[in-house]
């Protein structure tokens, strides 16, 4: 009798999790959508609407959603160590709404920028409170678990980037800044009404881990915040510099879109599964694979002007992306303990977005002095010594997981 009413309320128990997990991932997906946007056509944005022809000053726009994401992961994900993860989830999507509405409106560069911070702080807000509510949702299989979050942000992202191609096209570039701030409110709505306040879910002693300082555990996992980083260098390119790349080549807004929309379908529908995997087989070599590859297929977009050839690129560079970037972030999961998750994940995030914020500078700076080329061939770089870092200085984490 006992067995049985134990394995009714582990069912019980379970469905709930599944619930909270669906939950947040329809907000992610929300999210994700809005992101979608943002990246898809912010670049675009700037050149044909405010007519601003610097590659440095386009590249700002990434930057300033950089920096502003980054520090709101780090700040947003220690204060949801304190305030729980819901509040900072509904927060995110209010100020993604505001970030919209002001680009929508904009007529001049200032107002692009204050829009695209908002949405920077929106975004990281709503990003690391799922993020760290889908760990405690499912703790026993975190690859699993960030598979399925980065599956709903970049599908949503997917989705986000074919229809803000759609609108760009049949109703001008504000049009889809303005379902970006609709998108943004319903998912704070959504987030306040049905997702629960998950901090806590975890039953005592399944995360076990010494009370000691944040900076024990950040000397730890400095390999996976360089590689992180070198990840978002990578994304900031495909933000910032392969539309204007493309469009150079005579591609029109429709073709743009379609081969980086290649590059985020492959990402996200791959995710699960590679962090499933890492779940068991290991997320170091993994992510070895992923970052080397990464590396060639980055340099491949300069090879050719064909536009089959580069939505293949772009796929193939989605799916190198789906091998380290899932289990890198389960790899920080792993080594943070429960009480210090939000932080340490934060700080990840911190400083792997810190990418978006000297990337697009840095690559802009190249490719107004030296060409466009070579903003591919310096992320190529970047990509490789976070290759060798990985290869040398992490230790395989899966163990720690399934302690």
């Amino acid at each position: 009798m006992g067995a049985l009413i134990g394995g009714l309320n582990r069912r019980m128990k379970w469905d709930k999790m599944t619930l909270i997990a669906a939950g947040l991932l329809f907000v992610e997906v929300l999210a994700g959508v809005v992101w979608g946007i943002q990246r898809g056509l912010s670049s675009l944005f700037a050149k044909e609407i405010l007519m601003i022809t610097s590659y440095t000053q386009i590249g700002m726009v990434t930057s300033i959603f950089g920096i502003t994401k980054s520090i709101t992961n780090l700040g947003m994900g220690a204060l949801s160590d304190r305030v729980g993860r819901k509040p900072i989830i509904v927060v995110g999507g209010i100020v993604s709404a505001l970030g919209g509405m002001v680009i929508a409106s904009a007529d001049h560069f200032a107002g692009m920028l204050l829009g695209t911070a908002l949405i920077g702080l929106g975004g990281g807000s709503t990003f690391v409170g799922i993020m760290v509510a889908m760990t405690e949702v499912i703790p026993s299989r975190i690859g699993l678990a960030m598979g399925l979050f980065q599956l709903a942000a970049y599908g949503g992202s997917t989705l986000g980037t074919s229809l803000a191609g759609y609108l760009a096209v049949s109703q001008g570039l504000r049009q889809p800044f303005t379902v970006l701030m609709v998108i943004s409110a319903v998912g704070a709505v959504a987030s306040f009404l049905f997702v629960p306040e998950t901090g806590g879910l975890q039953e005592e002693g399944a995360r076990p881990g010494k009370r000691v300082g944040v900076t024990f555990y950040v000397e730890k996992l400095w390999p996976m915040y360089f590689a992180g980083f070198s990840s978002k260098i990578m994304d900031s390119l495909v933000i910032s510099f392969l539309p204007l790349y493309l469009t150079g080549l005579g591609m029109d807004i429709g073709r743009v879109t379609a081969v980086m929309s290649a590059f985020t379908l492959s990402w996200a529908l791959l995710q699960p599964l590679t962090g499933h995997t890492s779940d068991r087989l290991g997320r170091k070599r993994i992510i070895v694979v992923g970052l080397a590859g990464s590396v060639i297929s980055v340099v491949s977009f300069t090879l050719t002007g064909d536009f089959t050839i580069l939505v293949a690129c772009s796929l193939l560079l989605g799916v190198e992306a789906a091998l380290f970037y899932t289990p890198l972030v389960a790899m920080v999961s792993d080594i943070a303990p429960s009480e210090l998750e939000g932080t340490l994940i934060g700080s990840y995030r911190f400083f792997r977005d810190m990418g978006y914020f000297v990337g697009p500078l840095l690559l802009g700076a190249l490719a107004d002095s030296m060409g466009l080329t070579t903003a591919f061939y310096t992320t190529s770089l970047v990509l490789l010594a976070a290759t060798f870092s990985i290869q040398i200085f992490a230790k395989e984490t899966v163990g720690v997981a399934n302690a």
